[in-house]
């Protein structure tokens, strides 16, 4: 679409770039606001943020230079050289951040629960930006498409579905669910277990989009079933009792009318619920600025 933003004289800045810096700003901003909220350490959080962020931005290029070895074996100052011979990987942020979020967290005797929480908050709103600078610069490029919605990408021919562009609607609607979960009181490790899921589901279907599939497909199971184990543990209920419920309930619905009507008053509710929450939001734009100002407990509330 747009790979470079501008140059000046023989500096170009480009729009992925530019992009994940300004996905860095979101993600500490909302890293910030939730410390706040939840009256933690700001200077020692703020300094975690960056440490992580510059670990998993090491953890990127170090993940895309061995998936892509053959390039850089000629040549290893290339891997330097990221102006030259651009390239990040996505899981390989993911796990160079968390691990550096892992072991700091331990070192600054910050509870790696809760900052998990807070930096799964600020990792969605930096991905947000990211997914939109790949759209721009015609990276992870999508299926030739002929839908009204297709593009052209820059050095590919034809036009392709922007799965890209439909990564960060996604994820913008995660941010907003999982922004409300941490906003309210909630055990620790819950947002980072919902955030997982949450990625897992997103980053599998997409894979399905993209032009070339890669190990994204095994490695989003993965962070998906990690974020289910983490949620069982942490709400502290037993998935045999789910997985059980979850199989019995066809059988359920279509024999038991007492559990029929009370499923279909259930999914009434719900539609009622969110069709009101919504004109409330539309009626009360003023109202929703001042929910930020939020508390981490009901022991803060009081």
């Amino acid at each position: 679409m747009l790979p470079v933003l501008f140059s000046i004289g023989t500096i170009s800045v480009s729009s992925f770039g530019m992009l994940l810096a300004l996905g860095f700003l979101v993600g500490v901003f909302l890293v910030w606001r939730l410390s706040r909220a939840w009256d933690l350490d700001e200077e020692k959080i703020l300094d975690l943020t960056l440490l992580t962020f510059l670990g998993g931005l090491v953890g990127a290029r170090l993940y895309f230079v061995l998936e892509n070895f053959s390039i850089f074996s000629q040549n290893l100052f290339g891997i330097l050289l990221i102006n030259k011979l651009p390239g990040f990987s996505f899981w390989g942020a993911f796990l160079g951040g968390w691990l550096t979020l892992y072991f700091l967290s331990r070192r600054k005797k910050v509870d790696f629960w809760q900052a998990g929480d807070i930096a799964s908050v600020g990792f969605l709103g930096g991905l947000i930006f990211s997914s939109l600078g790949c759209f721009l610069g015609s990276c992870n490029i999508g299926i030739p498409s002929n839908l009204f919605l297709a593009v052209n990408m820059v050095g590919f021919l034809g036009k392709r579905f922007p799965v890209q562009l439909l990564e960060a609607i996604l994820l913008i609607w995660v941010l907003f669910r999982v922004w409300s979960a941490a906003t309210h009181f909630h055990p620790r490790g819950k947002i980072l277990a919902l955030s997982l899921i949450y990625i897992g589901v997103i980053k599998f279907l997409m894979e399905f989009l993209k032009q070339t599939r890669s190990e994204g497909v095994f490695l989003s199971l993965v962070m998906f079933i990690l974020g289910l184990t983490i949620l069982y543990k942490v709400v502290k209920r037993n998935p045999i009792f789910d997985i059980k419920n979850v199989l019995l309930f066809p059988i359920k619905f279509a024999t038991n009318i007492d559990h029929r009507n009370l499923v279909l008053a259930a999914i009434q509710k719900y539609w009622y619920n969110q069709k009101t929450s919504i004109l409330w939001k539309i009626r009360n734009p003023k109202k929703i600025l001042r929910r930020f100002n939020v508390r981490f407990s009901y022991k803060n509330n009081k």
